[in-house]
């Protein structure tokens, strides 16, 4: 088959790699919110006074949770959560929550350490004046420190965006449902009509693989724009 044919298929289908593509992103973007939500209280943890042995067992346990998920493959942890932990999701009749639960998990713990660094770049005098205020160490945390924080580490957190975006493509491992049929991730779709029509798999994968081009290529301008705009309100 030649290139023109290729393309022409490629064209076709255009509507079943858009719809991949939606579910590829919707994974991706709810994962980071959750895994925001995660790094953020696991970096309190860490960070926290250890006046008590609660926050101490909370220290410990956010240490062990981020040493086992960045010392573990992102596919490994996807495969766990759909064939054991998420077992009542798997055979539910949408279970994209799944891979949205295991990008989640799986991003909390790097959000955790980036957090945790930006706060670490901010001036502790930051949190003596908030304190010298009468303001406790939560509300000194959470309405001076972090909002500082963030800002310093707005690249690195859109570096991890990128990251969980392109490794959305092993939810093609699993099986995918939503209100009981069988949908694909962006990925999982070229695979899929690559078995159907083998002579154009190699056009599906370079068609994924610049669909996936331009969206980090918009989330890297997106980034931009904000550090542009961030800058500008500091002067």
């Amino acid at each position: 088959m030649d290139l023109k044919a290729q393309l022409d298929y490629v064209i076709s289908v255009r509507g079943p790699l858009l719809q991949g593509l939606g579910i590829s992103l919707l994974i991706a973007l709810v994962a980071v919110v959750i895994g925001f939500v995660i790094g953020v209280l696991l970096s309190m943890a860490k960070i926290a006074p250890k006046t008590n042995l609660i926050i101490k067992i909370l220290d410990k346990f956010a240490d062990l949770y981020i040493t086992v998920i960045r010392g573990t493959p992102m596919l490994v942890q996807l495969l766990i959560m759909y064939g054991v932990i998420l077992v009542s999701f798997k055979y539910s009749d949408t279970n994209l929550l799944v891979p949205i639960i295991s990008f989640g998990i799986n991003s909390g713990a790097y959000m955790a350490e980036i957090i945790r660094s930006g706060i670490n770049s901010i001036d502790k005098g930051q949190m003596e004046a908030g304190r010298s205020l009468g303001l406790s160490w939560s509300t000194t945390m959470f309405k001076i420190v972090i909002p500082q924080a963030i800002k310093v580490v707005i690249p690195t957190i859109f570096n991890e965006i990128i990251i969980l975006v392109k490794e959305t493509s092993v939810v093609c491992y699993i099986l995918l449902r939503v209100n009981g049929k069988q949908v694909w991730d962006l990925l999982g779709v070229a695979e899929n009509l690559g078995l159907g029509k083998p002579a154009c798999y190699m056009a599906l994968i370079f068609t994924v693989a610049i669909m996936y081009l331009i969206v980090v290529i918009l989330l890297t301008l997106i980034q931009k724009l904000i550090e542009r705009r961030l800058s500008k309100n500091e002067r």
